[in-house]
């Protein structure tokens, strides 16, 4: 005969009750709403290009994992007021410390050798002791996180075995004993959950670091040369091929919209939930992005080295606007700008199928203007909506200041000056061919 409750095993376990599973939900949330502040934080601070990028794909997964558990919450009849709160103020201490880890070796060593394992543990433990008929939306949606989860760990351990191994002897041993000072902030906190027996810390077990500080200027890596003025050194061929060129490279620098996303994310207090997740999605879509660039250009055989990096777009970010401008300037000045046609997005994605005849750029260019959909949809709900209040004049005018305020930035940096607010002109090349809605 069939299986009473469709393949459904141990559906006689009593399980745990509503508040309880509520109470270890909501700290398993927080934890990775944290984690998705910490990786925002650290996208921008790293210098290392593959950590910066993979950053931006754990605060985007951590994002959508702590959404998700904060509707189920609902169900669970927790309000969000509540589960917005901090549970513990122990695992905030932890967080906090964790966020101030000072090394990539040691961020990764706090993100993969503690937090992140000690939640998939705890995770593991709630589907073991949930009953099965009862939590099965929780189980459902927990079962599919820890796909996400445990990849991190897989690209986690890759990435601290490569910084590990090239660490010096005195570097390694401070991330050992950060390692197990966080552990012991963990073991304060009785675990993510709560559950385990809390082991007060010793008040003469600390180990130093610097709160953490978004930079002021953009991070690079040994690999690269940086140039805050965009294509400054790069005379392209008013033609087909220069365009094609112009239009890799163009994507290739997103990764610096995707800094200066991440600095708005991790600097902004007091928005709604959701404001961070839009945030976290749009930093990682221009981290995917960037890679589209730079996927096109392996493709082609350049050295992509050899092009000196743009990091103007976190540099203005940190230096030059104030308040909603830096998101702002992307998401009404350039993002909706650029679904107007001609030129715009659609017509950069006709000119890859047409003229340049590639198929590998016509299909990043395709998923590139549907994502620029999206970003603007993000500028209407929380510039146009949210900062003026519906007033499309009003959100066009500060949009406009904030070109008015690049132009000038931009003339300075050309110029060798700083202080760039204070400078007029344009110090950007025009784009050839009409190639606007660009970054």
């Amino acid at each position: 005969m069939l299986h009473p409750f469709m393949g459904i095993e141990d559906w006689e376990r009593v399980g745990m009750s509503v508040e309880q599973s509520a109470r270890k939900l909501q700290r398993i949330g927080y934890v990775d709403r944290q984690l998705m502040r910490i990786e925002a934080g650290h996208m921008a601070a790293r210098p290392e290009y593959e950590v910066k990028g993979a950053l931006a794909r754990l605060a985007w997964q951590d994002a959508d994992h702590h959404d998700q558990i904060r509707k189920r919450i609902k169900q669970l009849r927790m309000s969000t007021v509540a589960f917005d709160k901090c549970p513990d103020a122990a695992l905030e201490a932890l967080t906090v410390r964790v966020l101030d880890s000072e090394t990539t070796l040691n961020l990764l060593t706090a993100l993969f050798e503690v937090v992140k394992p000690a939640q998939i543990a705890v995770i593991r433990t709630y589907m073991q002791q949930a009953q099965p008929l009862v939590d099965e939306p929780t189980l459902h949606m927990l079962k599919h996180q820890l796909i996400d989860r445990e990849e991190q760990l897989v690209w986690g351990r890759q990435a601290l075995a490569h910084f590990a191994g090239i660490a010096t002897a005195s570097e390694q041993a401070d991330a050992s004993r950060w390692k197990t000072y966080l552990q012991a902030l963990l073991a304060a906190a009785g675990g993510i959950d709560g559950s385990a027996e809390r082991v007060p810390l010793d008040p003469a077990f600390v180990v130093e670091a610097r709160p953490f500080a978004l930079p002021f200027v953009s991070t690079r890596d040994s690999r690269f040369r940086s140039q805050v003025v965009k294509f400054q050194d790069l005379p392209f061929e008013d033609n087909d091929e220069g365009r094609f060129l112009q239009m890799m490279l163009s994507r290739y620098f997103e990764m610096s919209p995707a800094e200066g996303i991440a600095y708005v994310h991790f600097a902004t207090e007091g928005k709604p939930w959701d404001f961070y997740l839009d945030t976290a999605r749009h930093m990682w879509d221009e981290v995917r992005h960037s890679w589209f660039g730079e996927a096109a250009l392996r493709a082609k055989g350049y050295d992509v080295y050899q092009f000196a990096n743009w990091t103007g777009w976190y540099d203005m970010t940190a230096q030059l606007y104030e308040g909603s401008e830096a998101y702002s300037h992307l998401t009404i000045a350039i993002e909706k700008a650029a679904m107007k046609y001609p030129p715009g997005k659609r017509e950069e994605w006709e000119f890859c199928r047409d003229r340049a005849k590639d198929p590998l750029m016509t299909t990043f260019q395709d998923f590139d203007w549907a994502d620029e959909v999206v970003h603007a949809g993000f500028g209407q709900r929380w510039l146009i909506d949210d900062v003026h209040g519906g007033d499309v004049r009003a959100a066009q005018e500060e949009a406009e200041r904030t070109v008015q305020k690049r132009a000038a930035y931009m003339a300075a940096h050309a110029r060798g000056e700083q202080g760039a607010g204070e400078y007029g002109g344009r110090g950007e090349r025009s784009l050839p061919g009409g190639f606007a809605g660009n970054y």
